[in-house]
C-alpha cells in the first residue's frame, strides 16, 4: 500500500491559493479582465486634448519616417470633428498639405463601390443574395456551377472565391466554394463594378456621384481625375529604383531575345555571332518600344502615372549612362592600348549601371499626377480626408440605407480569424472595446487607413502621399482612437 505524502502546511497554503486564483480566472468577468491588456478608446477625452496631441506627435512621427504629407480627420458623434494637414504635397514644390488636398486612397474604393451597390440593392435594382449573373444582360464569369453561385453579399465580404491579380488581364478562375471561405478580391470587386454599371447603365464614377458622393456631399471625391481636384492633389513619393526596374527588366528581356534571334541569323549570313553596332542599335530601339507598349498595357491599365514614371526614368538612366559610356571611352582611350581597352570599357559600362541603380535606390521622390485611370473599384478613388471621413460615418450608421441593409455592414459575414471578421464591403476587428469597422490602401506613392467604432461612433481617417506612409498612417489612427490597433497588423 502507498502512503500519502504527508503535507506540509506551506505546501497546503500555496495549492489553496492556486486553486482560487484557478477559480477566480476561469470566472467570465476576472478572465477578461485578466486578458485584457488594451488601452483605452480616447472617446471620452476632450476633443483639444486629443488634437493637441496629434499636432504634436504626428510631425515628428513623419519626419522620423520620411514621409512628404500627411491628412487626417477625426469623427466623433458620428460627425467629422476635426481635420488637418502636414507637411508638403510635393517635395519639389513645398505647396503645403490642408484638409483640403486630396489623395489617392487605393483599396478604400471597395468599401465605397460596395456602398453603392447596396444603394442600389435599396432601390430594388440589385438584390444580395439572387445570384449576381442574374442582374445582368451580358455574363460577365464563363458559366460555371461555382460562378452561377456568386451572389453581391459573397463579392462584398470577399467570400466570392475569386482572386486579387489587378494588373493582369483579369483572371476569373474561382477557388472555392462562394461563401465558404475569405479570400481578399480585387476581381470580385471588378464584377461588382460591372454589375453596378450594367443595371444603372452608367459608369462607375457617374453611379458614385448619384449614389453616393453627392448625397453625402462629398465634393472633392471621384474615381477619375477631374480637372478642378488636379490643382489640390497630392503627389505620390516613391523610390526611384522602383519605377526604373519596371521598365528594364521587359526591356532586357526583350533585347536578348531580340540578339540571340539577330545572332543566329547574322550567323547563318554572315558567319560570326558578333553583332554590328547598327545591329545592336536596332535591337535596342525595338525592344524600347516593344517595353513602352508593354509598360502601358500592363502597369498603365491601373497606374498610369507609375507607368509614366518608369518611362520618364528609362530615359533619364538611358541619357545619363550613354554619357556616362562616353566618357569612358574617351578616358580609357587616353589611358590603355586597344586589346586591354575594350575589356575595360566593358566593365566600365557594368559599373556605371550598377551605380546608376544604386543612385536611383536612394532617391525618394514625387510621381507624375496627370494621367487618370478608368474608374476603377479595385483602387481608383481620389478623396480628401474629410470626405473620406464623411463617408466612414455614413458606413457606420448609414443614413441612406433602409434598416434591414443597414445593420449588416458592420455584422460579421464571414470570419476570418478570432479577431477578424469581414462585413459588406469593410473589414471588422472585435476587440474589449468593441467591433472596429477598417480598411487599408495601398497603392504606388500612396498609404491610408480608415477606422471607425460605430458603437461609439468614434473615428480617423488618414491619408499619407509615401510609400514609407503605412506604418505612419496606423500609428497615427493608433494614436488618436486608443484601444488595441489589430487593424494594423492583418
Amino acid at each position: 500500500m502507498v502512503r500519502p505524502r504527508d503535507v506540509s502546511p506551506r505546501r497546503f497554503a500555496l495549492g489553496g491559493l492556486f486553486l482560487v486564483l484557478t477559480v477566480l480566472c476561469g470566472h467570465p468577468a476576472v478572465a477578461r479582465q485578466h486578458a485584457s491588456q488594451e488601452p483605452p478608446l480616447r472617446h471620452v477625452e476632450p476633443l483639444a486634448a486629443v488634437v493637441a496631441d496629434l499636432e504634436d506627435y504626428i510631425p515628428a512621427l513623419m519626419d522620423r519616417a520620411g514621409v512628404p504629407g500627411l491628412a487626417v480627420a477625426l469623427i466623433r458623434d458620428g460627425r467629422v470633428v476635426w481635420s488637418a494637414g502636414f507637411g508638403v504635397t510635393n517635395r519639389i514644390t513645398g505647396t503645403p498639405v490642408t484638409s483640403e488636398t486630396v489623395f489617392e486612397v487605393a483599396s478604400n474604393s471597395k468599401v465605397v463601390t460596395t456602398y453603392a451597390a447596396l444603394r442600389l440593392v435599396d432601390q430594388g435594382r440589385l438584390t444580395l443574395d439572387d445570384p449576381l449573373t442574374a442582374s445582368l444582360t451580358t455574363p460577365w464569369l464563363p458559366a460555371s456551377a461555382l460562378g452561377d453561385r456568386i451572389t453581391l453579399r459573397h463579392v462584398a465580404s470577399h467570400s466570392s472565391g475569386l482572386g486579387d491579380n489587378d494588373l493582369l488581364p483579369t483572371n476569373k478562375a474561382i477557388a472555392f466554394e462562394p461563401g465558404s471561405s475569405f479570400a481578399y478580391s480585387g476581381v470580385g470587386l471588378l464584377y461588382m463594378q460591372e454589375a453596378i454599371e450594367q443595371v444603372t447603365g452608367s459608369s462607375l464614377e457617374d453611379a458614385s456621384q448619384a449614389l453616393v458622393f453627392e448625397p453625402l456631399g462629398m465634393t472633392s471625391s471621384s474615381f477619375v481625375g477631374l480637372s478642378d481636384l488636379e490643382a489640390r492633389t497630392a503627389s505620390g513619393h516613391i523610390v526611384y529604383s522602383l519605377p526604373l526596374l519596371f521598365f528594364l527588366a521587359p526591356f532586357i528581356g526583350v533585347f536578348l531575345v531580340l540578339g540571340f534571334v539577330g545572332g543566329v541569323v547574322r550567323r547563318i549570313r554572315v558567319g560570326t555571332w558578333r553583332p554590328s553596332r547598327r545591329l545592336m542599335a536596332g535591337n535596342a530601339t525595338v525592344a524600347a518600344l516593344a517595353t513602352l507598349v508593354l509598360v502601358f498595357l500592363t502597369l498603365g491599365r491601373v497606374v498610369p502615372n507609375l507607368a509614366l514614371l518608369a518611362v520618364q526614368s528609362a530615359v533619364v538612366f538611358t541619357v545619363v549612362l550613354a554619357f556616362a559610356a562616353l566618357l569612358g571611352r574617351r578616358m580609357i582611350a587616353r589611358l590603355v592600348e586597344p586589346p586591354l581597352m575594350q575589356r575595360l570599357y566593358a566593365l566600365w559600362v557594368v559599373v556605371s549601371v550598377a551605380a546608376l541603380l544604386w543612385v536611383s535606390g536612394t532617391m525618394k521622390g514625387p510621381m507624375p499626377n496627370v494621367l487618370s485611370p478608368p474608374p476603377s473599384a479595385v483602387g481608383s478613388l481620389r478623396t480628401t480626408a474629410p470626405d473620406l471621413a464623411t463617408f466612414l460615418a455614413e458606413v457606420a450608421a448609414p443614413h441612406f440605407l433602409n434598416e434591414e441593409i443597414a445593420p449588416q455592414v458592420r455584422t460579421p459575414q464571414v470570419a476570418i480569424t478570432e479577431d477578424f471578421s469581414w462585413g459588406l464591403g469593410i473589414g471588422i476587428q472585435h476587440s474589449d472595446q468593441g467591433d472596429a469597422l477598417w480598411q487599408n490602401g495601398i497603392t504606388p506613392g500612396y498609404r491610408s487607413v480608415m477606422v471607425v467604432y460605430p458603437e461609439y461612433q468614434w473615428g480617423v481617417v488618414v491619408l499619407t502621399n509615401s510609400d514609407d506612409g503605412l506604418q505612419v498612417a496606423y500609428d497615427v489612427a493608433a494614436r488618436a482612437l486608443g484601444g488595441k490597433a489589430y487593424w494594423s497588423r492583418f
